[in-house]
C-alpha cells in the first residue's frame, strides 16, 4: 500500500544511499593515502646518507630526501582534506538519516491510519450484513 509519503521516502532513501557510497569512497581514498604516506616513510628510512664519496652523491641524497619529504607533505595535505570531507559527509549522512526516519515515520503513521479505516469500514459492512441477515429470518 502506498501513501503520500512513499515517493518522498524513496527519494530520501536514495539520497541516504548516495551519501553512504560517497563516504565509502572517501574512506577508501583515505586508506590509499595513508598507505602511500607509509610507503614514503619506509623509503625515507631506507635512504642512507653517504659516508664517503663525492659532493654530487651527497647532493643527490639531499635532493632525494627533500623530494620524498615534499611528496609526503603533499599527501598529508590531501589526507587532511579528505578527512575534513569525510567529516562533512558523515554530518550530511546523519542529517539525511534523520530526515528519512521522519518521513518513514509519517509514512508508517499514514499507512496505519489507512489500515484502521479499512478495518473500520469492513466491520461496518459486516455489521450491516449481519443486520440484513437477521431481518431476513
Amino acid at each position: 500500500m502506498k501513501s503520500a509519503f512513499s515517493k518522498i521516502s524513496k527519494i530520501k532513501k536514495q539520497k541516504l544511499n548516495t551519501i553512504e557510497n560517497e563516504i565509502m569512497r572517501i574512506q577508501l581514498d583515505i586508506m590509499r593515502l595513508e598507505q602511500a604516506i607509509k610507503e614514503i616513510y619506509e623509503h625515507i628510512k631506507k635512504l642512507e646518507m653517504p659516508s664517503r664519496g663525492s659532493v654530487v652523491l651527497l647532493n643527490f641524497y639531499q635532493e632525494k630526501r627533500q623530494l620524498l619529504n615534499k611528496q609526503k607533505h603533499e599527501l598529508d595535505q590531501r589526507l587532511e582534506a579528505k578527512r575534513e570531507r569525510l567529516t562533512e559527509k558523515q554530518t550530511a549522512y546523519k542529517d539525511a538519516q534523520i530526515d528519512f526516519e521522519k518521513i518513514k515515520y509519517l509514512e508508517d503513521q499514514e499507512l496505519m491510519s489507512k489500515i484502521k479505516k479499512i478495518k473500520k469500514d469492513e466491520q461496518k459492512e459486516l455489521d450491516e450484513m449481519a443486520n440484513i441477515l437477521q431481518y431476513k429470518r
